[in-house]
């Protein structure tokens, strides 16, 4: 069968085109071909036969092509009149989405016009020379050499921001530097006497350093230090899905051994890895219920005022860092490198940032252009911060009505399972999320299962109220003094949620091989429970370390490195696409898939979003954080009781 990916070399055309092609010809061209059915070729119904296992396989019709105009130039002048005009092929039917859209790019309709002719006879000449095939081939996008995009107001814009930022970091680090009393560096790890003052040292990098990895002298957040290291392997987790997809979005030679992993039930663990993001909603979750009913008890009431405050806040302290990381994506990100690929994975960001940001900002983005997206691993921005309050409300009908509190929350429960189940059996879906070979070459813009049960909050809710739950009762334990239960049988039952949760992804491969009759109802069913039961393997995980099941394991997810890499991870998060984009759409050549490379890829990957996530986080996440706890009116302190002074200090907490 014809190689799914397969591109002219790029640097030896730029040269060649820059010296001696016409101006016109001076283009790389990328397309998309989608060859057309022909029943009398063995080779085509092989194909097809091979294709329709659109579950386990790639589509063997559907080709990413890379074209030097200048060669197809020479070609076609090589070509007598007749024989060039058979070899054009018009579009047909084509009953599944096969290439971006021309406004996701610059310039491409105006290119598809001047070379769509050129490069359609180019790809069926090597097709029918080859296979005896023919195909139809559009152009997706085109670059050419030396093109650099002018600046624009946008470009200069980010510069601004970022000198801008710049200078208060210098002028408040000296400030703090300044007045600096005989104490030292004990002078950074607290808060000073003057809300002035502390307002000005805000930006100061030396104070934000000691935030960043200060230890708590609370109880409650030394009890869950663990969860920081849980944070920061769970990222590194999404790290592997993320570069395993973002293979298949680019491209690679060996694709039929990916397909191969399709067939070993061990390779389900990595194929059907989303469900790791389940993890970060219930300790999401958990966290929200743990500050919510710690607080309370501070409070003399709680007003549906200060849910309103309180999602307020939690918006004005993440949203400046992730604005600058999307500022970062619609401007200067796509002029860092060039090549067949960059366009693809940087130029459409580029629009798409420029075109789509506000639905980020307004945390929509999971619902609002979902098919356009700019900075796609965002939704589980938008996701998270719909769930914050979706259980902030929560918590607060349980507070306030008491005698309801297992009505309530056995209604969330059961809501939150049956949405997901309703939406699976009426759109006819798969009992678990299909991660296909094809959707991933798209990164998953046209799956309708993506948009309809993986993003929206609404099919996400079982988690996160999962996890609302457990910090809950965990709140009512640790109250109560009670020392927790360390029986035999929980012990065994905490040892086994790892094979546990490692065979609850390799049972996915069922739906892989098979064709199941739909709608099924307990195909429906089976989805939300599948799905949920990592709420259940994440409680029985957090309930043996916090206590203290194994001493070995407690110490090493204690270990004080992982504090500041988990307070780090938002920012972290919020960065490793733009090493992803760089890491995978700057190569120049066809890749190779491996498990040893692409590991090294995510070492790498994790390695320079935890830097440029540090730079962020001390530059913009945590002063904003400082300046909102300075300047912003405390709503939620309203109606607290009074309460003994306590020693200040720049710690953060375990949600930060």
């Amino acid at each position: 069968m014809p190689r799914i990916y397969e591109y002219d070399e790029y640097d030896p055309c730029v040269a060649h085109a820059e010296r001696h092609a016409a101006p016109d010809d001076a283009a790389y061209c990328v397309a998309r071909t989608v060859i057309k059915p022909d029943q009398e070729s063995s080779l085509w119904r092989q194909i097809e036969l091979f294709t329709n296992d659109t579950k386990r396989h790639f589509r063997h019709d559907h080709l990413d092509r890379g074209f030097c105009v200048h060669r197809c130039r020479q070609l076609l002048d090589s070509l007598d009149n007749e024989t060039a005009e058979s070899l054009f092929v018009d579009k047909f039917d084509i009953p599944f989405p096969y290439i971006i859209r021309s406004d996701a790019f610059s310039d491409a309709a105006a290119d598809q016009l001047r070379y769509g002719k050129l490069i359609n006879i180019c790809q069926n000449y090597a097709l029918r020379k080859r296979y005896n095939l023919t195909a139809y081939t559009e152009i997706e996008y085109c670059v050419r050499p030396a093109q650099p995009a002018p600046m624009d107001g946008l470009d200069i814009g980010f510069l601004v921001v970022s000198a801008l930022i710049l200078v208060l970091v210098i002028a408040s680090t000296w400030y703090d530097y300044r007045t600096k009393n005989p104490q030292g560096n004990e002078h950074y790890k607290k808060d000073i006497p003057c809300r002035k003052t502390m307002i000005l040292t805000s930006f100061s990098l030396v104070r934000n350093w000691y935030r960043l990895v200060s230890r708590s002298k609370d109880q409650l957040n030394e009890d869950l230090k663990f969860f920081q290291a849980i944070r920061f392997f769970t990222f590194c987790l999404v790290v592997v899905g993320h570069c395993s997809d973002l293979f298949n979005a680019t491209s690679i030679a060996n694709t039929q051994d990916r397909e191969e992993e399709y067939y070993n039930p061990l390779s389900h663990i990595l194929i059907n890895g989303s469900l790791i993001v389940q993890s970060f909603f219930e300790m999401s979750g958990f966290l929200l219920s743990i500050h919510f009913c710690t607080n309370q008890a501070k409070m003399k009431k709680i007003s549906w005022v200060a849910v309103f405050a309180t999602v307020a806040f939690r918006y004005i302290r993440l949203t400046p860092a992730y604005a600058y990381v999307l500022f970062l994506h619609a401007t200067w990100l796509a002029r860092l490198q060039d090549g067949p690929l960059w366009t693809r994975g940087a130029g459409v960001e580029r629009n798409l940032c420029r075109r789509n940001w506000w639905t980020n900002l307004l945390y929509v983005n999971n619902y609002v252009n979902a098919d356009e997206p700019c900075l796609q691993q965002a939704w589980y921005l938008a996701c998270d911060y719909q769930l914050f309050a979706v259980g902030l409300i929560i918590l607060v009908a349980v507070t306030k009505y008491k005698k309801y509190v297992i009505h309530i929350f056995s209604v969330s429960g059961l809501i939150a399972i049956l949405i997901p189940t309703l939406v699976v059996y009426y759109n006819h879906f798969e009992g678990v999320f299909l991660v296909s070979l094809q959707s991933e070459r798209f990164i998953f813009w046209f799956d309708q299962m993506y948009h309809k049960i993986y993003v929206p909050f609404h099919t996400n809710m079982g988690c996160y109220i999962g996890g609302v739950v457990y910090g809950y009762l965990y709140h009512r334990i640790r109250t109560s003094d009670n020392k927790g239960n360390t029986s035999r049988f929980l012990k065994f039952l905490w040892y086994m949620t790892v094979p546990c949760g490692m065979l609850v992804m390799m049972i996915s491969m069922i739906f892989y091989a098979n064709n199941f009759e739909k709608p099924s109802l307990w195909i429906a069913i089976f989805f939300p429970l599948h799905k949920n039961a990592w709420a259940l393997f994440g409680a029985i995980v957090m309930y043996g370390l916090i206590y203290n099941y194994n001493r070995f394991i407690k110490s090493v997810v204690n270990f004080p490195l992982f504090v500041p890499l988990g307070r780090l991870t938002y920012c972290a998060y919020i960065s490793h696409v733009f090493f992803l984009k760089n890491f995978f759409y700057g190569s120049r050549e066809i890749g190779y898939f491996s498990h040893t490379t692409m590991y090294m890829k995510v070492i790498a990957v994790i390695v320079a979003s935890y830097i440029l996530g540090a730079i962020i986080a001390l530059t913009l996440e945590f002063p904003i954080s400082s300046l909102q706890k300075h300047i912003l009116p405390k709503q939620l302190e309203k109606n607290a009781r009074p309460e003994p002074p306590k020693e200040s200090n720049n710690v953060s907490p375990p949600s930060a």
